[in-house]
């Protein structure tokens, strides 16, 4: 379980990572308050994102309220309820951003009737699940996307995110399957996928993304 930062090293980190772009410090504040993310994506869970998917939303949204944070005219002991508000809206937003991609590509929609006189729908014809379809579509463009994002990572790193996730079309690892890999601790696995993924979170990586999703 990560600790909690004080005060002042909250502020630290914060002026270390907006004046000097230390990917240390931010990764520390990440790090220290991914529980209260954590915490928050379990309040949304079944309303159609997974729980990693709205964890990866509540990152996205501290990343954006660690960037804006006005930690030298406001009272930094504010900083957690700021943090929880943005972590909070960016959920609600990735979720308002699902209902409208489940709606415009609707394959319950009628249209028409078969041989017998019964009502036809779209999925009847593609032959699947309408709602997995979607999520198969979407899933597919995100991860062409991932793959771009991956090259700002060392090829180690890019291994790694690679066996977690299964982007090499293989079933997902486990940290403890990819210590086993590279021959090294679940922890020392876990510290370079949780930099990776930071890295990976920065706006010129996830830009395109966004823009997917908000179209």
């Amino acid at each position: 379980m990560s600790r909690k930062l004080t005060a002042d090293e909250t502020r630290n980190c914060l002026r270390l990572w907006r004046e000097y772009a230390d990917e240390e410090a931010l990764e520390l504040l990440i790090i220290c308050n991914n529980g209260l993310v954590k915490h928050i994506a379990k309040k949304y869970l079944g309303n159609g994102l997974t729980f990693d998917e709205l964890e990866a939303a509540g990152i996205d949204g501290l990343f954006n309220a660690i960037n804006k944070f006005d930690y030298e005219e406001r009272a930094i002991e504010g900083f957690s309820s700021y943090i929880s508000i943005a972590i909070e809206n960016q959920m609600k937003n990735e979720l308002r951003k699902y209902r409208k991609h489940s709606h415009v590509l609707s394959l319950d929609q009628p249209i028409g009737q078969n041989k017998d006189g019964d009502e036809m729908k779209i999925e009847d014809i593609v032959g699947t699940d309408a709602e997995q379809l979607l999520e198969d579509v979407i899933s597919e463009m995100k991860i062409e996307i991932v793959r771009e994002a991956l090259q700002c990572l060392t090829s180690r790193k890019q291994q790694i995110i690679f066996l977690r996730y299964g982007l090499d079309d293989v079933h997902k690892k486990t940290q403890n399957e990819v210590a086993e890999i590279f021959g090294c601790s679940k922890a020392t696995i876990a510290k370079q996928e949780q930099k990776a993924l930071v890295k990976m979170r920065h706006p010129r990586n996830t830009r395109k993304l966004k823009d997917f999703i908000d179209d």
